[in-house]
């Protein structure tokens, strides 16, 4: 039996730096500090990811099974302005909805600004009870 691995692309590699779109404040013994809403780091190692749920079985005779990974965890170490936070699994689901990784501070802030502007426009704003009128108030 053969069994192939179906081809799958991941952001970036080991030993890059990026920002991370996430929130991360968990800071190592005796430091204190603010939670970020994003940070720099490098990755350290990654991940394929195993758990039971995405354990493959063969339950049939074939020549060949084709082996799919659908979860990515990156190991992550804090660098720079961000070197107090504490190493942080972050796991990616494949094929990626949301980026999580950024060559760049530049390139995460505008990312997060268009993300901004589209919400505003398709998120419907509530209304607040002084802007309700009735016909009883005319």
């Amino acid at each position: 039996m053969d069994i192939i691995f179906k081809t799958v692309s991941v952001p970036f590699t080991v030993g890059d730096v990026v920002f991370v779109n996430q929130p991360h404040g968990d800071r190592m013994p005796g430091k204190e500090g603010p939670r970020h809403p994003y940070f720099q780091a490098e990755i350290v190692r990654i991940f394929l990811d195993g758990r039971l749920e995405e354990i493959s079985v063969i339950t049939e005779p074939t020549d060949t099974y084709l082996l799919e990974i659908s979860t990515v965890v990156y190991e992550l170490k804090p660098v720079g302005t961000y070197a107090d936070l504490v190493k942080m699994p972050l796991i990616v689901q494949l094929p990626i909805k949301e980026p999580k990784f950024f060559k760049s501070e530049e390139e995460l802030k505008e990312y997060l600004h268009s993300r901004t502007i589209v919400e505003e426009i398709a998120v419907p704003k509530p209304v607040v009870d002084s802007q309700l009128k009735t016909s009883t108030d005319e």
